[in-house]
């Protein structure tokens, strides 16, 4: 591998968690909207609220579980081509 595919697979790497922050922040606050919207209209403030934080935050959690995954089914994959542990 050369130096510039490195660097392109680093950029890329770090592209795809910088993602995940994002969207375990965007899980969280959507989920807030929810609920909070919901009191207002059924005035059970602050009930709603915080059990749509607490969907938000599990939906922030699956999709970070989802991504440990893929990553570790592409250092298999890389394993497996490269035909040494640890990817080095």
């Amino acid at each position: 591998m050369t130096d510039k595919d490195d660097r392109r697979s680093f950029y890329r790497e770090l592209g795809r968690y910088g993602a995940l922050g994002i969207e375990m922040s965007i899980s969280v606050v959507i989920g807030m909207a929810i609920g909070w919207y919901l009191d207002r209209w059924l005035g059970t403030a602050p009930w709603l609220m915080v059990v749509w934080i607490g969907f938000g935050f599990a939906a922030g959690v699956r999709s970070l579980y989802r991504a440990a995954i893929q990553a570790q089914r592409e250092a298999d994959k890389e394993e497996k081509k490269d035909g040494k542990p640890g990817g080095d």
